[in-house]
């Protein structure tokens, strides 16, 4: 009876991992996929990377990855998250929220107080509505086409 407990409990054991990608993320595919060294010296080569929704990152080699093996099966690995621990933001107070960009420190972020804030160069142009609550008029974007706002809400495109 022990037998047949220690086979799922191992199973168990072995459906997450946490390591270090290896290599430079490969795009060439529908789902890209990277390369990853675990502890005691798997390395796996074209595992899945999902992300989520809406959502894309391309993580670099020595990121750090979660990988999941679908049964416990290490021959089965999808990437479910990345993380870069030598680049992150380590000055949010709680309950803010970041997305950056690690290579130019570039930032957007949900401040504790609800506000946003921004670090990234932005272009300005005398053509941008600043849109406000209940702001109205309209502006041209760089495609050429002309946005109406009317009450702080787009009421035509054209």
């Amino acid at each position: 009876m022990t037998a047949p407990i220690l086979r799922v409990a191992r199973r168990v054991a072995m459906a997450i991992g946490i390591g270090r990608q290896t290599a430079n993320t490969d795009e060439s595919r529908t789902t890209a996929t990277v390369q990853v060294a675990l502890p005691g010296g798997e390395l796996h080569s074209d595992v899945p990377m999902v992300q989520l929704y809406g959502f894309a990152s391309r993580p670099v080699p020595g990121s750090d990855l979660i990988v999941l093996f679908q049964g416990g099966d290490r021959s089965r690995g999808v990437a479910i998250a990345s993380g870069d621990q030598r680049n992150r933001p380590t000055d949010l107070q709680p309950g803010e929220a970041c997305l950056f960009h690690p290579a130019s420190g570039n930032r957007v972020w949900m401040k504790a107080d609800g506000s946003i804030a921004h670090n990234a160069p932005v272009v300005e142009s005398s053509d941008v509505l600043r849109a406000g609550n209940g702001a109205t008029g309209s502006f041209t974007t760089p495609t050429g086409l002309t946005v109406t706002v009317r009450d702080g809400i787009i009421t035509n495109i054209y």
